[in-house]
């Protein structure tokens, strides 16, 4: 199973987190579905996916999502996502 953190982060601490349990491997074909359902289950906006935040996701296990990575206005300072087992 794949188990991805996430944590919304307001001046440099965790304002709100989630583990989300991906049913399905994660890979570049489908990861915009998993970041769309951590975005809709913290009640935010979904930010936009380029493959390159996906492939350092991939090789990572990391990826920051900031200000400029959502068409919509955030409360925010960065969405963090990590993999964990």
């Amino acid at each position: 199973m794949n188990k991805i953190w996430a944590k919304v982060i307001i001046d440099q601490k965790v304002k709100q987190n989630i583990i989300y349990d991906a049913k399905e491997r994660i890979g570049l074909w489908n990861f915009y579905s998993h970041v769309q359902q951590i975005a809709e289950t913290l009640k935010i906006p979904t930010p936009v996916v380029l493959n390159s935040y996906a492939q350092n996701f991939l090789t990572y296990n990391l990826v920051k999502f900031k200000q400029r990575d959502f068409i919509e206005e955030i409360k925010f300072d960065c969405l963090l996502l990590e993999r964990v087992d």
